[in-house]
C-alpha cells in the first residue's frame, strides 16, 4: 500500500512547500539580525496542517546560515520520560563541551543526559543552570537555534530546564522555533492533547503564527505530485472541503484513492463518484486495518516505547513476530515508521495516537508488561509498569515504581520522581504500612523540593496520621509545606499542640521542639530556649538523631548566640555543615555556608564577609539558585557600604536586581542596602521623606529612619524611633548591634543632644561590654565616642577629648571608615570648643576625607559645615553644608556635572544649590565665586 504518512524530512526547496510563501518568509525572518537578542517563533495549528514542514524548513535555513542548531521532537510516548527532550537537544554536543562547565553543573547535566551516573544530589536548579551555561557558551561562538517540534509533548523536566535557561538569555544570539498542536482536525477526541501556549515561552519577543488550511488548488497539486495521478474536475474541491484543507488528511485521502480500484482510475468521473471515506476516523481505521499483522505490531511497539531504538524494538518484537528485522523494514516501507540514526519513530503523531487508542486496554497492558521486562532504565520500566497496572495493590509493581522514582530524583527530575513515589505508595498493599509511609514521605519531600506545597503537605499528613514508628520524619516536610502554603502562623498552629504533648517519644519531641524553634510554639517561648531543649533531647537519642531536625535546632541555637552578642558559634555551624552534607536536600537559606557568609558582617568582620559572600555567590551560581543569590548580593552590598565602598555596593545591587524572584520579593538586605545608599548619596533634606516611605517597618527601616531624623536635626524623632526599636530588640533577645541595624551610636547621639545622658551612657556600657568580650574595636570605638559626647555635654572638655581620642584609636583598628569619620568629627568639635584650632582642623579634615571616600554625603556636609563655621555671605546668611560643598567644588573649577558625580547628587540639585550660593554671597558668576574663595 502506498502511503502518504511518510516522515516529514527537512526540505530546502520551496517547491515542496505548497502555498506557504508568507509562512516561509516569517520563518526565515526569525534568523535576520542575530544580534537583536533572543526571539521565538511559534507555529500553531491542528495536527497534520503542515507545521512540521515549515519547522523543518526553518531548521535547514538556520543550518545553511551557519547557526548552531539544537533540535528535539516531542512525542506522546516520550512525554513521561524525564529529560527525553533535553537528550535530543544536546545529542550533537560532544563530551568536551560539557567538560567546560563548572563541576556541579557538569555533573547535573551529564546525569540528566544519561552520560554519567549522578555523583551528588541533583535538583532542577542544577540542571537548569547547566543548560543555561551550555546555551550561553554556544551563543558566544555563533548564533543558536533551539528548534522543538510538537512542543505539547515535550517532557516537563526538559521544559523546566529549557525555560530556566531561555529566560536568562534575553540578549544572546538565540532563536527558538517551535510548533505545537491545537485541537480541531479529527472527529475523534483521542487526538486532542494538552498543549503549551505560546505565552508560556519566557521571552518578550514571541511571535505566534497560525498555520491555516490549504486551498483546493495546492491540495490538487500536492496529491498529483505525490501519487502521479490526475484528479477529476471538482475532486480537489471535495477533498479540501472534507479534510478542512489539512494536507496530512488530504494525502491520506489521496493514498486511499490510489489504492482503490474503480472506474475513476481509467476515466474522468464526477467528484461525487470518488470513493472517499465518510469520516476521517474511518479513514484512519481503514488505514490501520489494511496493515499486515507484523507491520501493525511494529507500529504499535514503536508508538508505545519511550526510547524506540532499533535494537530495543527488535528485542520487544522477538516473542511476537518471526523476523523482527524484516517486520521493521516492511513497516518503514509502508510509511508508518521512520528510521533515523538507529532510532525509530512513528511517521506521524496522529498514527501513533490512533494505533494506541485502537488497541484494547488488556492487550495494551500486556504489551506494557512486555516492554517493562525489556527496558533497562528504572524510570522507563516504572512508566511501563504504571501503564500496565490495573489498580490493585501489588508489592512488586510498587517496588518498580519506587525504583523509578529514585532514578528520576537522582537525575534532578524532581517532579517526575514525586509523581512516581506517590503512585508507588498508592500501589503498596495495605499490609505493608511501613513501605507505604516511607514512599509517601519521600513523595512529600520531593513535592516540597518541586514547590508543590499543597501536595507535599497532603503526603506528609497521611504519614503523620498513620502512627508508624518513624512518622516523625514527615514532620519537617509537613511544617515547611504548611508555612509556604499558608504562612508561619498556620505552621505554628500545627506545632503548638505537639509541643504541649508530653506523650510523644523522646525523638519525636526533639524534632517537634526543633521545628518550634523555627516557627514558634504558640506561647512566645524564645527560640533559644526551644533549641536548647531540643538539643538536650537529641543528646539522649544519640547517633540515630534526625539529621535535618538536629541541624535546625543547632542553627537556632547558633542564631541565639549571635543575637545575644556572643559571636558566631563556629563549632555548631561546622556540625550543621556536616549534617547537611548527608541530607538529600537543604533549603538554601539554611545551608551553613550561606548562613555564615551572611553573618560575618554582623560581627564587624567585613573582610571575611566579603570573601565568604563571593565564595557563596560563586557556589550558588553553579547551583542556579537565584533567590539565594539575590539575598547574598544584598548582604554583600551592606558589607561594602559599611566598608566605605559605595561603588562596589552599587555593583552588588545591580548584579542582584535581575535575580529577584516575583514570588519571594526583594530580600530584606537588598532593600536595606538600597535605602542606605540613597541616604548616603544626597543631602538629608531631599532623602529623609524617601527613607520614611520605605516598606516593611522592620528594624532596618527603623534604623535608617532614625538616622535620617538625626541628620535632619530632629533629635526627638530620632530618639523615639530608635528607642522603640531598641526596646523591641531587647525584648526579643537581640543584643548584637549587627543584628539590629547598628543604630546604637545614632540613638546615643540623639539622647546626648536631648540631655538624656544616663540613657546614652547605658548604651555606651553595653557596647563596651560586647566589644571587650568579642575583641571588637568598632563597638569599643562607638562606646568611647558616646562617652566622649556625654562628657562634652557636661562641660568636661578635657575628659571628652581623651575619650574621643581613644575612640579614634579603636576605629583605626576597625573596618568601618564612616565610624572612624564620626569619631574624628566629634573630636574636632570638642577640640574647637577647647580652643585648639589646629587639632580641631586636623580632625575635621581627616573626618571629611573618611566621609568623602565612603560616599557618605550627609556626614561630609556636617564635616564641611564645621570646617566652614564663621564663613557667611554679605547679608550675614550662612551657607548650608551642602551649599558650602557645592561652592568649594565650583570655585575649584569643577563643572556642574562633575560636582554632581562627586557628591552623588543630580545636576539639577547642583544648579539649585549654586543659585542659592550666588544669592547668599552676593556674586553673579563662577569667576566671582572663585575670586571670593581665594
Amino acid at each position: 500500500m502506498q502511503s502518504a504518512a511518510r516522515p516529514e524530512s527537512p526540505r530546502t526547496a520551496d517547491a515542496t512547500v505548497y502555498s506557504r510563501d508568507a509562512e516561509l518568509a516569517a520563518v526565515r525572518g526569525l534568523f535576520a539580525d542575530p544580534d537583536a537578542g533572543a526571539r521565538a517563533l511559534v507555529l500553531v495549528g491542528e495536527a497534520g496542517i503542515g507545521k512540521t514542514t515549515l519547522w523543518s524548513a526553518g531548521v535547514e535555513a538556520a543550518r545553511g546560515a551557519g547557526w548552531t542548531v539544537l533540535t528535539a521532537r516531542g512525542a506522546p510516548e516520550e512525554s513521561g520520560l524525564s529529560f527525553a527532550g533535553l537528550m535530543d537537544l544536546m545529542e550533537s554536543l560532544p563530551d568536551s563541551t560539557l567538560a567546560a562547565l563548572p563541576q556541579i553543573q557538569r555533573a547535573a547535566v551529564e546525569a540528566a543526559l544519561l552520560r554519567a551516573a549522578p555523583t551528588t544530589a541533583i535538583g532542577p536548579l542544577e540542571v537548569g543552570a547547566g543548560t543555561l551555561a551550555l546555551l550561553r557558551g554556544l551563543c558566544r561562538e555563533r548564533p543558536v537555534l533551539v528548534a522543538v517540534d510538537d512542543l505539547q509533548w515535550l517532557d516537563e523536566p526538559t521544559t523546566d530546564a529549557l525555560w530556566f535557561a531561555v529566560r536568562r538569555l534575553g540578549s544572546a544570539a538565540l532563536r527558538i522555533l517551535t510548533a505545537y498542536r491545537t485541537a480541531g482536525v479529527a472527529d475523534d477526541e483521542s487526538y486532542v492533547r494538552k498543549y503549551i501556549a505560546a505565552d508560556d515561552i519566557p521571552l518578550e519577543a514571541v511571535e505566534r503564527l497560525t498555520v491555516g488550511p490549504l486551498g483546493s488548488e495546492p491540495i490538487r497539486q500536492l496529491i498529483s505530485d505525490r501519487f502521479s495521478t490526475v484528479l477529476p474536475t471538482g475532486a480537489a474541491d471535495r477533498i479540501a472541503e472534507q479534510t478542512g484543507g489539512n494536507p496530512f488528511w488530504a494525502l491520506e485521502v489521496g493514498a486511499a484513492l490510489a489504492a482503490e480500484p474503480g472506474p475513476w482510475r481509467a476515466r474522468a468521473v464526477a467528484a461525487s463518484e470518488l470513493p472517499i471515506p465518510a469520516s476521517l476516523s474511518a479513514l484512519v481505521r481503514r488505514r490501520l486495518g489494511n496493515l499486515e499483522r507484523e507491520v501493525h505490531e511494529v507500529l504499535l511497539t514503536v508508538a508505545m516505547l519511550d526510547q524506540p531504538t532499533i535494537a530495543l524494538t527488535r528485542r520487544v518484537l522477538a516473542p511476537a513476530v518471526a523476523d523482527p528485522d524484516a517486520a521493521i523494514d516492511r513497516a518503514v516501507a509502508a510509511g508508518v515508521v521512520a528510521a533515523l540514526s538507529g532510532r525509530l519513530r512513528v511517521a506521524h503523531p496522529l498514527l501513533s495516537a490512533a494505533v494506541v487508542d485502537a488497541t484494547p486496554p488488556l492487550a495494551r497492558g500486556a504489551l506494557h508488561r512486555r516492554l517493562a521486562a525489556v527496558v533497562e532504565d528504572p524510570e522507563l520500566r516504572a512508566r511501563h509498569v504504571l501503564r500496565a497496572w490495573q489498580g490493585e495493590p501489588d508489592a512488586e509493581i510498587a517496588a518498580y515504581l519506587e525504583a523509578g522514582s529514585t532514578s528520576a530524583a537522582a537525575r534532578g527530575a524532581v517532579r517526575s520522581a514525586a509523581e512516581l513515589a506517590e503512585r508507588a505508595a498508592d500501589c503498596t498493599p495495605a499490609g505493608d504500612r511501613d513501605d507505604r509511609c516511607r514512599r509517601l514521605r519521600v513523595a512529600g519531600e520531593l513535592h516540597l523540593r518541586a514547590g508543590d506545597y499543597q501536595q507535599a503537605r497532603t503526603c506528609a499528613e497521611k504519614v503523620w496520621r498513620t502512627g508508624v514508628e518513624d512518622r516523625r520524619r514527615a514532620l519537617p516536610v509537613l511544617v515547611e509545606a504548611t508555612w509556604w502554603a499558608d504562612g508561619r502562623h498556620k505552621a505554628e498552629g500545627f506545632v503548638a499542640p505537639l509541643v504541649a504533648n508530653t506523650e510523644l517519644d523522646t525523638h519525636t519531641r526533639a524534632v517537634v521542639l526543633a521545628l518550634a524553634a523555627d516557627v514558634g510554639d504558640g506561647l512566645g517561648t524564645p527560640r533559644a530556649e526551644l533549641a536548647r531543649r531540643s538539643l538536650e533531647l537529641f543528646d539522649q537519642v544519640g547517633d540515630e538523631a534526625d539529621g535535618a531536625a538536629l541541624a535546625t535546632a543547632l542553627l537556632y541555637s547558633a542564631l541565639a548566640d549571635l543575637e545575644a552578642g556572643r559571636g558566631i558559634a563556629f563549632d555548631r555551624m561546622n556540625r550543621i555543615g556536616e549534617l547537611q552534607r548527608e541530607l538529600p536536600y537543604v533549603v538554601s537559606s539554611n545551608r551553613a555556608d550561606n548562613v555564615i557568609a551572611s553573618w560575618y558582617k554582623d560581627v564587624d568582620d567585613l573582610d571575611r564577609s566579603r570573601v565568604a559572600l563571593h565564595t557563596a555567590i560563586a557556589a550558588n551560581q553553579d547551583l542556579g539558585d537565584e533567590p539565594m543569590l539575590a539575598s547574598l548580593y544584598g548582604h554583600l552590598a551592606l558589607t561594602e557600604i559599611w566598608a566605605g565602598r559605595p561603588s562596589a555596593a552599587r555593583d552588588a545591587l545591580d548584579r542582584g536586581a535581575p535575580l529577584i524572584s516575583s514570588d519571594a520579593g526583594k530580600p530584606v538586605g537588598m532593600g536595606a542596602a538600597e535605602a542606605t545608599l540613597t541616604l548616603f548619596s544626597d543631602s538629608i533634606g531631599t532623602t529623609r521623606p524617601q527613607i520614611e516611605r520605605l516598606p516593611g517597618g522592620g528594624i532596618m527601616t527603623a534604623s535608617l529612619t532614625g538616622l535620617a531624623a538625626l541628620l535632619d536635626n530632629d533629635d526627638e524623632a530620632a530618639a523615639e524611633i530608635l528607642g522603640s526599636a531598641l526596646a523591641k530588640a531587647r525584648q526579643a533577645g537581640v543584643h548584637e548591634p549587627g543584628r539590629r541595624g547598628r543604630f546604637e551610636g545614632n540613638l546615643a547621639q540623639a539622647l546626648v543632644n536631648l540631655g538624656r545622658l544616663d540613657e546614652a551612657r547605658e548604651l555606651a556600657a553595653e557596647l563596651t561590654r560586647l566589644g571587650t568580650a568579642g575583641n571588637r574595636p568598632t563597638l569599643l570605638g562607638i562606646g568611647r565616642r558616646i562617652e566622649g559626647l556625654s562628657l562634652g555635654a557636661e562641660g568636661d572638655l578635657d575628659a571628652a577629648a581623651r575619650a574621643l581620642e581613644e575612640a579614634v584609636a579603636s576605629h583605626r583598628a576597625s573596618q568601618f571608615p564612616v565610624e572612624l569619620g564620626r569619631s574624628l568629627l566629634a573630636l574636632g568639635q570638642i577640640q574647637r570648643r577647647r580652643k585648639d584650632g589646629p587639632r580641631a582642623g586636623e580632625a575635621l579634615r581627616a573626618a571629611l576625607d573618611c566621609f568623602e571616600a565612603a560616599g557618605a554625603v550627609p556626614f561630609a556636609d556636617l564635616a564641611r559645615g564645621e570646617l566652614g563655621k564663621g564663613r557667611r555671605g554679605a547679608g550675614g546668611e550662612a551657607l548650608t553644608p551642602t551649599e558650602q560643598q557645592v561652592a568649594d567644588l565650583v570655585a575649584a573649577g569643577h563643572t556642574n556635572r562633575e560636582v554632581a558625580a562627586r557628591l552623588f547628587i543630580s545636576i539639577r540639585t547642583v544648579e539649585t544649590h549654586l543659585a542659592s550660593v550666588y544669592r547668599k554671597l552676593g556674586v553673579r558668576s563662577r569667576s566671582e565665586l572663585a575670586a571670593r574663595h581665594r
